[in-house]
Protein backbone atom coordinates (compact mmCIF):
# COMPACT_ATOMS: atom_id res chain seq x y z
CA UNK A 1 0.00 0.00 0.00
CA UNK A 2 1.10 3.37 -0.79
CA UNK A 3 2.05 6.13 1.87
CA UNK A 4 0.98 9.61 0.50
CA UNK A 5 3.82 12.17 1.53
CA UNK A 6 1.63 13.90 4.16
CA UNK A 7 1.43 10.87 6.11
CA UNK A 8 4.94 10.45 6.02
CA UNK A 9 5.66 13.75 7.14
CA UNK A 10 2.82 12.96 10.38
CA UNK A 11 4.65 10.20 11.06
CA UNK A 12 7.71 11.70 10.99
CA UNK A 13 6.40 14.70 13.24
CA UNK A 14 4.74 12.69 15.79
CA UNK A 15 8.12 10.17 16.55
CA UNK A 16 10.86 13.32 16.14
CA UNK A 17 13.66 9.94 16.05
CA UNK A 18 16.25 12.78 15.03
CA UNK A 19 15.56 15.32 17.83
CA UNK A 20 15.42 11.75 19.89
CA UNK A 21 18.82 10.54 19.09
CA UNK A 22 20.21 14.09 19.72
CA UNK A 23 19.02 13.99 22.96
CA UNK A 24 16.84 17.12 22.48
CA UNK A 25 13.38 15.64 23.07
CA UNK A 26 11.51 17.16 25.88
CA UNK A 27 9.32 14.03 26.30
CA UNK A 28 11.43 11.71 26.63
CA UNK A 29 14.69 10.61 27.92
CA UNK A 30 17.12 8.35 25.60
CA UNK A 31 19.59 6.01 26.80
CA UNK A 32 22.07 3.16 24.87
CA UNK A 33 20.49 -0.15 25.72
CA UNK A 34 21.54 -3.70 24.54
CA UNK A 35 18.66 -6.01 24.90
CA UNK A 36 19.88 -9.65 25.60
CA UNK A 37 19.57 -13.16 26.86
CA UNK A 38 21.57 -14.66 29.17
CA UNK A 39 20.69 -18.16 30.22
CA UNK A 40 16.99 -18.05 30.66
CA UNK A 41 16.77 -14.69 32.11
CA UNK A 42 16.98 -11.59 30.10
CA UNK A 43 16.71 -7.50 30.16
CA UNK A 44 18.55 -4.66 29.56
CA UNK A 45 22.25 -4.22 29.39
CA UNK A 46 23.78 -0.63 30.13
CA UNK A 47 26.53 1.26 30.41
CA UNK A 48 27.12 2.81 34.18
CA UNK A 49 27.96 6.52 32.77
CA UNK A 50 24.60 6.29 30.50
CA UNK A 51 22.68 6.44 33.86
CA UNK A 52 22.52 8.35 36.48
CA UNK A 53 24.56 7.83 39.21
CA UNK A 54 22.02 8.92 42.28
CA UNK A 55 20.54 5.67 43.40
CA UNK A 56 16.71 7.19 43.52
CA UNK A 57 16.66 8.49 40.01
CA UNK A 58 18.21 5.58 38.94
CA UNK A 59 15.67 3.42 40.24
CA UNK A 60 13.15 5.44 38.69
CA UNK A 61 14.32 5.59 35.05
CA UNK A 62 14.69 1.93 34.74
CA UNK A 63 11.41 1.66 36.85
CA UNK A 64 10.19 3.79 33.89
CA UNK A 65 12.01 1.69 31.15
CA UNK A 66 11.06 -1.52 32.13
CA UNK A 67 7.19 -0.13 32.32
CA UNK A 68 6.60 -0.59 35.54
CA UNK A 69 4.83 -0.54 38.18
CA UNK A 70 2.42 -2.77 35.93
CA UNK A 71 1.31 -6.06 36.20
CA UNK A 72 2.10 -6.47 32.20
CA UNK A 73 4.95 -3.90 31.83
CA UNK A 74 2.84 -2.65 28.96
CA UNK A 75 4.66 0.50 28.13
CA UNK A 76 8.29 -0.92 28.61
CA UNK A 77 10.76 -3.57 27.92
CA UNK A 78 9.64 -5.65 30.64
CA UNK A 79 7.93 -9.15 30.64
CA UNK A 80 5.96 -9.22 33.36
CA UNK A 81 7.79 -11.73 34.51
CA UNK A 82 10.60 -11.84 37.33
CA UNK A 83 13.24 -13.43 34.70
CA UNK A 84 12.43 -10.76 32.23
CA UNK A 85 12.41 -7.88 34.36
CA UNK A 86 16.00 -7.58 34.75
CA UNK A 87 18.99 -5.70 34.83
CA UNK A 88 22.49 -5.48 34.51
CA UNK A 89 24.63 -2.24 34.12
CA UNK A 90 28.57 -2.38 33.60
CA UNK A 91 32.00 -0.42 33.61
CA UNK A 92 35.25 -1.03 33.14
CA UNK A 93 36.92 -2.01 36.81
CA UNK A 94 39.92 -0.19 38.31
CA UNK A 95 40.43 -3.22 40.92
CA UNK A 96 43.57 -5.42 39.84
CA UNK A 97 41.63 -8.87 40.31
CA UNK A 98 38.89 -8.18 37.85
CA UNK A 99 38.57 -6.56 34.59
CA UNK A 100 34.86 -5.06 34.50
CA UNK A 101 32.19 -4.42 37.46
CA UNK A 102 28.90 -5.18 37.46
CA UNK A 103 25.62 -4.60 39.20
CA UNK A 104 22.18 -6.86 38.84
CA UNK A 105 18.79 -5.24 39.09
CA UNK A 106 15.86 -7.06 39.90
CA UNK A 107 12.39 -4.69 38.78
CA UNK A 108 9.66 -4.53 40.15
CA UNK A 109 6.52 -5.58 38.51
CA UNK A 110 3.56 -4.34 39.99
CA UNK A 111 5.37 -2.45 42.56
CA UNK A 112 7.46 1.08 42.52
CA UNK A 113 10.89 -1.13 43.44
CA UNK A 114 13.92 -2.15 43.10
CA UNK A 115 16.17 -4.46 44.39
CA UNK A 116 19.79 -4.63 44.45
CA UNK A 117 20.03 -7.42 46.50
CA UNK A 118 22.24 -10.72 45.33
CA UNK A 119 23.34 -11.32 42.57
CA UNK A 120 22.11 -13.18 39.36
CA UNK A 121 24.01 -16.19 37.35
CA UNK A 122 21.73 -16.23 34.22
CA UNK A 123 22.25 -12.29 33.86
CA UNK A 124 26.26 -12.59 34.52
CA UNK A 125 25.99 -15.26 31.57
CA UNK A 126 25.90 -12.24 29.05
CA UNK A 127 28.07 -9.54 30.40
CA UNK A 128 31.70 -10.27 28.67
CA UNK A 129 29.57 -10.61 25.88
CA UNK A 130 28.27 -6.58 26.75
CA UNK A 131 31.76 -5.70 27.82
CA UNK A 132 32.98 -7.09 24.00
CA UNK A 133 30.18 -5.12 22.30
CA UNK A 134 31.43 -1.89 24.00
CA UNK A 135 34.91 -2.20 24.33
CA UNK A 136 35.38 -2.64 27.40
CA UNK A 137 37.97 -5.42 26.98
CA UNK A 138 40.55 -6.69 24.90
CA UNK A 139 38.74 -9.44 23.07
CA UNK A 140 41.24 -12.85 22.39
CA UNK A 141 39.99 -15.94 20.10
CA UNK A 142 39.26 -18.27 20.08
CA UNK A 143 38.39 -17.67 24.03
CA UNK A 144 38.51 -14.54 25.90
CA UNK A 145 38.49 -14.91 29.78
CA UNK A 146 36.80 -11.76 31.55
CA UNK A 147 37.03 -11.44 35.33
CA UNK A 148 33.54 -10.02 36.71
CA UNK A 149 33.14 -8.16 40.00
CA UNK A 150 29.70 -8.50 41.12
CA UNK A 151 29.28 -5.18 43.55
CA UNK A 152 25.83 -6.78 44.68
CA UNK A 153 28.07 -9.66 46.10
CA UNK A 154 31.24 -8.18 46.31
CA UNK A 155 32.72 -11.49 44.87
CA UNK A 156 34.87 -11.80 41.61
CA UNK A 157 33.44 -14.28 38.83
CA UNK A 158 35.56 -15.46 35.87
CA UNK A 159 33.77 -16.38 32.75
CA UNK A 160 35.14 -17.99 29.62
CA UNK A 161 33.55 -16.68 26.68
CA UNK A 162 33.97 -18.46 22.79
CA UNK A 163 34.93 -15.72 19.97
CA UNK A 164 33.97 -15.50 16.62
CA UNK A 165 34.74 -12.91 13.88
CA UNK A 166 36.05 -10.61 17.11
CA UNK A 167 33.05 -10.88 19.46
CA UNK A 168 30.87 -13.25 21.97
CA UNK A 169 30.11 -16.51 19.72
CA UNK A 170 26.13 -17.11 19.65
CA UNK A 171 25.85 -20.64 17.96
CA UNK A 172 26.98 -24.24 19.87
CA UNK A 173 25.82 -27.18 20.95
CA UNK A 174 25.57 -26.27 24.44
CA UNK A 175 21.35 -26.73 25.42
CA UNK A 176 20.10 -24.97 28.40
CA UNK A 177 16.80 -26.13 29.86
CA UNK A 178 13.93 -22.87 29.79
CA UNK A 179 15.45 -22.00 26.73
CA UNK A 180 14.62 -23.16 23.32
CA UNK A 181 17.84 -23.37 20.72
CA UNK A 182 21.05 -24.27 21.75
CA UNK A 183 24.26 -21.79 21.76
CA UNK A 184 27.60 -21.16 22.41
CA UNK A 185 28.76 -22.60 25.99
CA UNK A 186 30.00 -19.77 28.25
CA UNK A 187 31.91 -21.10 31.55
CA UNK A 188 31.27 -19.47 34.65
CA UNK A 189 33.03 -20.05 37.93
CA UNK A 190 31.93 -18.60 40.98
CA UNK A 191 35.14 -19.43 42.87
CA UNK A 192 35.09 -18.97 46.51
CA UNK A 193 31.48 -17.82 46.60
CA UNK A 194 30.71 -17.70 50.22
CA UNK A 195 29.32 -15.18 52.08
CA UNK A 196 27.75 -13.39 49.30
CA UNK A 197 25.50 -11.36 51.14
CA UNK A 198 26.27 -11.95 55.06
CA UNK A 199 29.83 -12.77 54.92
CA UNK A 200 29.29 -16.27 55.83
CA UNK A 201 29.14 -19.43 54.42
CA UNK A 202 26.28 -20.38 56.99
CA UNK A 203 24.77 -17.37 58.47
CA UNK A 204 23.56 -18.75 61.31
CA UNK A 205 26.33 -20.57 62.16
CA UNK A 206 24.16 -23.87 61.76
CA UNK A 207 23.66 -26.81 58.78
CA UNK A 208 20.23 -26.91 60.23
CA UNK A 209 18.15 -25.01 61.88
CA UNK A 210 14.40 -25.98 63.64
CA UNK A 211 12.03 -23.11 62.67
CA UNK A 212 8.22 -22.94 63.76
CA UNK A 213 5.92 -22.67 60.82
CA UNK A 214 2.17 -22.08 61.64
CA UNK A 215 2.98 -23.99 64.44
CA UNK A 216 5.09 -27.07 62.90
CA UNK A 217 8.44 -27.27 63.70
CA UNK A 218 10.31 -27.44 60.25
CA UNK A 219 13.75 -28.15 59.72
CA UNK A 220 15.66 -25.26 56.92
CA UNK A 221 19.22 -25.16 55.77
CA UNK A 222 20.49 -21.44 55.32
CA UNK A 223 23.28 -21.23 52.95
CA UNK A 224 25.12 -18.14 51.80
CA UNK A 225 27.18 -18.87 48.25
CA UNK A 226 26.74 -16.87 44.77
CA UNK A 227 23.40 -15.44 46.78
CA UNK A 228 21.64 -16.49 49.71
CA UNK A 229 19.36 -18.70 49.96
CA UNK A 230 17.27 -20.84 52.42
CA UNK A 231 16.72 -24.36 51.63
CA UNK A 232 13.35 -26.34 52.95
CA UNK A 233 12.48 -30.19 52.58
CA UNK A 234 9.33 -30.05 50.55
CA UNK A 235 7.22 -32.77 52.85
CA UNK A 236 7.58 -30.34 55.54
CA UNK A 237 5.80 -27.63 54.35
CA UNK A 238 2.76 -29.99 52.07
CA UNK A 239 4.58 -29.84 48.79
CA UNK A 240 6.80 -32.33 46.25
CA UNK A 241 9.24 -30.31 44.83
CA UNK A 242 7.94 -31.52 41.65
CA UNK A 243 4.84 -28.72 41.21
CA UNK A 244 4.48 -26.92 37.69
CA UNK A 245 4.96 -23.17 38.17
CA UNK A 246 1.57 -22.68 37.44
CA UNK A 247 0.53 -25.91 40.27
CA UNK A 248 2.93 -23.71 43.06
CA UNK A 249 1.39 -20.24 42.32
CA UNK A 250 -2.18 -21.54 42.64
CA UNK A 251 -1.00 -23.68 45.92
CA UNK A 252 -1.80 -20.27 48.29
CA UNK A 253 -0.97 -22.92 51.52
CA UNK A 254 2.42 -23.88 49.91
CA UNK A 255 3.20 -20.56 48.45
CA UNK A 256 2.66 -19.05 52.48
CA UNK A 257 4.63 -21.67 54.22
CA UNK A 258 7.62 -20.52 51.51
CA UNK A 259 7.33 -17.31 52.03
CA UNK A 260 7.45 -17.72 55.89
CA UNK A 261 10.39 -19.37 55.57
CA UNK A 262 12.16 -16.89 53.48
CA UNK A 263 11.23 -13.97 56.18
CA UNK A 264 12.69 -16.06 59.09
CA UNK A 265 16.07 -16.22 57.31
CA UNK A 266 15.09 -12.29 56.56
CA UNK A 267 15.35 -11.47 60.44
CA UNK A 268 18.54 -13.51 60.82
CA UNK A 269 20.54 -11.63 57.72
CA UNK A 270 19.11 -8.50 60.11
CA UNK A 271 17.55 -7.28 56.78
CA UNK A 272 13.85 -6.74 58.76
CA UNK A 273 12.67 -7.18 62.42
CA UNK A 274 9.74 -9.33 61.95
CA UNK A 275 9.45 -12.24 59.02
CA UNK A 276 6.21 -10.36 58.20
CA UNK A 277 7.54 -7.38 56.83
CA UNK A 278 10.34 -9.56 54.13
CA UNK A 279 7.95 -9.21 51.23
CA UNK A 280 7.46 -5.59 51.06
CA UNK A 281 11.35 -4.56 52.55
CA UNK A 282 13.36 -7.29 51.12
CA UNK A 283 11.80 -9.17 48.10
CA UNK A 284 14.50 -10.13 46.55
CA UNK A 285 16.98 -11.61 48.85
CA UNK A 286 16.82 -13.74 50.84
CA UNK A 287 15.86 -16.19 48.40
CA UNK A 288 13.91 -19.92 49.02
CA UNK A 289 14.36 -23.19 47.65
CA UNK A 290 12.52 -26.13 48.26
CA UNK A 291 14.05 -29.47 47.65
CA UNK A 292 13.16 -33.31 47.58
CA UNK A 293 14.74 -36.81 46.28
CA UNK A 294 14.77 -37.20 43.13
CA UNK A 295 11.62 -38.81 41.43
CA UNK A 296 10.43 -38.68 38.33
CA UNK A 297 8.03 -35.59 36.71
CA UNK A 298 7.06 -34.07 33.37
CA UNK A 299 8.72 -30.97 32.68
CA UNK A 300 7.43 -27.71 31.54
CA UNK A 301 8.48 -28.47 27.52
CA UNK A 302 6.53 -31.98 28.08
CA UNK A 303 9.17 -33.71 28.29
CA UNK A 304 9.47 -36.72 31.06
CA UNK A 305 12.48 -36.80 33.46
CA UNK A 306 12.92 -39.77 35.25
CA UNK A 307 14.60 -39.79 38.38
CA UNK A 308 18.10 -41.49 37.21
CA UNK A 309 18.50 -38.60 35.81
CA UNK A 310 18.93 -36.50 38.36
CA UNK A 311 20.36 -36.15 41.73
CA UNK A 312 17.90 -34.01 43.68
CA UNK A 313 14.42 -31.87 43.08
CA UNK A 314 14.22 -28.26 43.01
CA UNK A 315 11.66 -25.46 43.56
CA UNK A 316 12.75 -21.37 43.44
CA UNK A 317 11.06 -18.64 44.36
CA UNK A 318 11.82 -15.38 42.89
CA UNK A 319 10.03 -11.90 43.87
CA UNK A 320 7.14 -14.14 45.64
CA UNK A 321 6.57 -16.12 42.21
CA UNK A 322 7.76 -19.47 41.07
CA UNK A 323 11.09 -19.69 39.07
CA UNK A 324 9.98 -20.81 35.24
CA UNK A 325 13.54 -22.55 35.76
CA UNK A 326 16.28 -22.06 38.05
CA UNK A 327 18.70 -19.27 39.00
CA UNK A 328 22.35 -20.17 38.41
CA UNK A 329 23.14 -18.50 41.59
CA UNK A 330 20.51 -21.21 43.23
CA UNK A 331 22.37 -23.85 41.32
CA UNK A 332 25.54 -22.71 42.39
CA UNK A 333 24.22 -22.63 46.35
CA UNK A 334 22.33 -25.83 45.86
CA UNK A 335 25.56 -27.32 44.82
CA UNK A 336 27.70 -25.99 47.94
CA UNK A 337 25.20 -26.73 50.31
CA UNK A 338 24.42 -30.69 49.03
CA UNK A 339 28.55 -30.67 50.16
CA UNK A 340 28.15 -30.05 53.37
CA UNK A 341 26.87 -33.40 55.59
CA UNK A 342 23.76 -33.06 57.42
CA UNK A 343 22.19 -29.91 55.46
CA UNK A 344 18.35 -30.14 54.21
CA UNK A 345 19.95 -30.39 51.00
CA UNK A 346 22.30 -33.01 52.11
CA UNK A 347 19.67 -35.09 53.14
CA UNK A 348 17.42 -34.94 50.27
CA UNK A 349 20.25 -35.53 47.53
CA UNK A 350 21.81 -38.62 45.96
CA UNK A 351 25.04 -36.95 45.23
CA UNK A 352 26.89 -34.96 47.87
CA UNK A 353 30.07 -33.73 45.74
CA UNK A 354 31.19 -32.49 42.66
CA UNK A 355 28.80 -32.07 39.78
CA UNK A 356 25.29 -32.20 40.77
CA UNK A 357 22.50 -32.73 38.47
CA UNK A 358 19.27 -30.25 39.72
CA UNK A 359 15.92 -31.18 38.47
CA UNK A 360 13.73 -27.67 38.23
CA UNK A 361 10.49 -27.43 36.11
CA UNK A 362 12.14 -26.42 32.88
CA UNK A 363 14.02 -29.49 32.85
CA UNK A 364 18.03 -30.80 33.95
CA UNK A 365 20.84 -27.88 34.81
CA UNK A 366 24.50 -29.28 35.60
CA UNK A 367 26.68 -27.58 38.56
CA UNK A 368 30.03 -28.50 39.95
CA UNK A 369 31.48 -27.26 43.04
CA UNK A 370 34.63 -27.84 45.47
CA UNK A 371 34.59 -27.33 49.19
CA UNK A 372 36.76 -28.83 52.11
CA UNK A 373 36.36 -28.67 55.80
CA UNK A 374 39.45 -27.37 56.88
CA UNK A 375 38.42 -23.38 57.63
CA UNK A 376 37.86 -22.29 60.94
CA UNK A 377 34.20 -21.86 60.66
CA UNK A 378 33.87 -26.17 58.81
CA UNK A 379 33.75 -25.29 55.39
CA UNK A 380 35.28 -23.05 52.51
CA UNK A 381 34.60 -23.15 49.26
CA UNK A 382 36.80 -23.87 46.39
CA UNK A 383 34.46 -23.31 43.36
CA UNK A 384 31.29 -23.64 42.01
CA UNK A 385 31.04 -24.06 37.86
CA UNK A 386 28.71 -23.87 35.14
CA UNK A 387 27.54 -23.81 31.96
CA UNK A 388 25.56 -20.91 30.27
CA UNK A 389 24.58 -19.35 27.06
CA UNK A 390 23.95 -16.04 26.44
CA UNK A 391 22.90 -14.15 22.91
CA UNK A 392 22.29 -10.25 21.80
CA UNK A 393 18.84 -9.37 21.12
CA UNK A 394 19.15 -5.67 20.23
CA UNK A 395 21.35 -3.14 20.24
CA UNK A 396 20.07 0.71 19.87
CA UNK A 397 18.78 3.23 22.23
CA UNK A 398 15.66 2.96 24.86
CA UNK A 399 13.09 5.58 25.28
CA UNK A 400 11.35 6.38 28.56
CA UNK A 401 9.17 8.88 29.58
CA UNK A 402 10.78 12.20 31.71
CA UNK A 403 7.32 12.86 33.40
CA UNK A 404 6.83 9.26 34.61
CA UNK A 405 10.83 9.49 35.68
CA UNK A 406 9.98 12.31 37.83
CA UNK A 407 6.64 10.87 39.06
CA UNK A 408 8.75 7.79 40.00
CA UNK A 409 11.01 9.81 41.97
CA UNK A 410 8.53 11.45 43.94
CA UNK A 411 6.86 7.90 44.83
CA UNK A 412 10.17 6.25 45.89
CA UNK A 413 11.19 9.53 47.96
CA UNK A 414 8.50 8.95 49.81
CA UNK A 415 8.64 4.85 50.09
CA UNK A 416 5.56 4.82 48.24
CA UNK A 417 5.38 1.49 45.76
CA UNK A 418 1.84 1.49 44.51
CA UNK A 419 0.92 1.71 40.97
Amino acid sequence: MAVSMSTAVSSRQFFPIPAHREGRNIEQLSIPCAFMRGGSSRGGFFLASDLPSDPIELSAVLLACYGSPDGRQIDGIGGADPLTSKAAVVSRSSRPDADIEYTFYQIGIDRAQVSTGGNCGNMLAAVGPFAMLRGLIDVVEPETTVRIYNINTHKVIVAHIPVVDGGAACEGVCEISGVPDPGAPIQLDFGDCAGAVSGKLLPTGNVCDSIMIEGRKVEVSFVDAATSFVFVAARDIGGTACETPEELSGNAAIMEKLEAVRGWAAVKLGLVDDPLKAKQVTPNIPRVIMVAPSTNYRASSGRAIAAEEIDVCVRQLTMQRPHKALAVTGAACTAVAAAIPGSVVAKASRQSSGSIRLGHPSGILNVASSISSSSENGFSVQSARIERTARLIMDGTLFARRRKIEALKEKLKNGDQSV
